[in-house]
């Protein structure tokens, strides 16, 4: 059993992204990442085997797909930002709150002109100001 990190806000795009590039980032979303051992993770590769960001239905932004156990989103959304956005010549920025409900942590990652940082928040700050999500009613 593991634990889900909530993400509560999508990032904005500078501008809407094309049709292929959220059909790229939906297909690598549903791609199982591992190297020829077997293994996610370490120099260049995918944080974990599965990226859990995906592009908005309306193109404008890059949010959490709402699956269960998704670990290492500032990780994540760092390797897409060198990957794939900066190549495709997009800028992303916004913040989106975040809380794990089983260790009581929370914070906010923002991201500004391609650039990820986060910060650790007062879970129960998050939850008063942002709201919360129900995982399990989906």
């Amino acid at each position: 059993m593991g634990f889900s990190t909530i993400y509560l806000r999508p990032f904005i795009f500078d501008r809407a992204i094309a049709p292929e590039h959220a059909d790229e980032l939906l297909e690598f979303n549903e791609t199982e990442h591992e190297d020829s051992d077997g293994n996610p993770g370490g120099d260049g590769k995918p944080p974990t085997y599965y990226c859990q960001w995906v592009a908005t239905k309306d193109r404008t932004g890059l949010e959490w797909d709402k699956n269960e156990k998704f670990y290492h989103g500032k990780e994540w959304l760092v390797y897409l930002i060198e990957n794939f956005i900066k190549p495709w010549g997009y800028t992303l920025n916004g913040e989106s709150p975040w809380y794990i409900d089983d260790f009581e942590e929370a914070g906010i990652l923002r991201v500004t002109d391609n650039v990820v940082t986060e910060e650790t928040r007062d879970i129960a700050a998050i939850k008063d100001e942002y709201g919360e999500f129900d995982l399990y009613s989906m």
